[in-house]
């Protein structure tokens, strides 16, 4: 097989349905588009899953060939799968891409466009419903220029896009001996790839369409695979971020004051609607830690 404009590298366990409705859309666009594998491929990690995921997978290699299945003997985690599945990718650009958004209509198509006319270092791929307050379509000549204009606009989207599926990048601008080294920090993906973007002095894109959309509650939550001291987790990484671009005018806390400033906004206005889109975590101890730690620890 040759190589592939974009390879789509799915890690996933156990969320068949989820995956079903992605599966199906993708399904539905690479028939639409007539994609053929010189144009993109599905890879799928699968983490030892024990419900219908190998079924899901197997229907719709049934209606796209262009898929390569790999199941792990054993569940190795989370961050673990999420390294391993972009090993398998072959392609110019790599997109991990979670297994349970949505994805948007014609979003493949203008995405393999996007790609060959542009060549760009990075595609960030917000979901339609974030509050992005930084002008689409735009290009930015590296990671440092697009960090300099969230820090002006909204700091917070240097914290959306650590979602591992906001981000499709060129192959080239990854380093995995060094997101292996980070994988304690739950980021390693985005170690790994804004050290080479910036290296590379590689271009950054904001697509003028939407890419995926994001559920209104994320399987994470449902499945209560909550990191319970997020901000932390963020102030470590920010902290290197700012040094690795050498970019002082960037606070490390200041996403987390957004962040904590958007949940009370959303507590105390819509109560409500609060409880009804979050109601599972009810059933997740470490969702409670989580809440507690964002609203009432202190930061340095």
């Amino acid at each position: 097989m040759n190589q592939e404009l974009l390879s789509i590298c799915i890690p996933t366990r156990n969320r068949a349905g989820y995956l079903r409705d992605l599966l199906t859309a993708f399904a539905r666009q690479v028939r639409d588009g007539q994609l053929g594998p010189e144009a993109v491929v599905f890879y799928f990690s699968d983490n030892a899953s024990d419900d219908a995921t190998p079924e899901v997978i197997r229907e719709f290699a049934g209606q796209v060939p262009q898929s390569v299945y790999h199941r792990n003997p054993a569940n190795i985690g989370g961050d673990n799968n999420i390294l391993h599945v972009r090993t398998l990718g072959r392609g110019q650009y790599l997109w991990v891409l979670g297994d349970d958004e949505l994805l948007a209509d014609n979003a493949l198509v203008n995405l393999l466009q996007l790609l060959r006319q542009a060549r760009p270092g990075l595609v960030l791929a917000y979901g339609p419903g974030y509050d992005l307050r930084i002008r689409a379509p735009q290009v930015f000549a590296d990671f440092r220029a697009y960090a300099q204009e969230c820090v002006r606009a909204n700091v917070h989207a240097l914290a959306e896009h650590s979602l591992i599926s906001c981000n499709i990048y060129r192959a080239d601008c990854y380093d995995f001996d060094f997101a292996r080294e980070t994988l304690p920090t739950h980021y390693p993906q985005l170690y790994g790839m804004i050290r080479p973007l910036f290296k590379r002095r590689a271009a950054v894109v904001l697509p003028g369409f939407p890419i995926i959309i994001m559920r209104e509650t994320p399987a994470a939550a449902v499945d209560g695979l909550w990191v319970s001291d997020l901000d932390a987790v963020w102030i470590g990484y920010f902290k290197w971020l700012r040094d690795e671009l050498q970019l002082p005018e960037l606070d490390p806390n200041a996403p987390s004051r957004h962040a904590r400033q958007a949940m009370i906004r959303k507590m105390f206005r819509h109560p409500f609607r609060f409880l009804a889109t979050n109601w599972r975590s009810l059933f997740a101890p470490a969702a409670y830690l989580f809440v507690f730690n964002r609203l009432f620890r202190p930061r340095k």
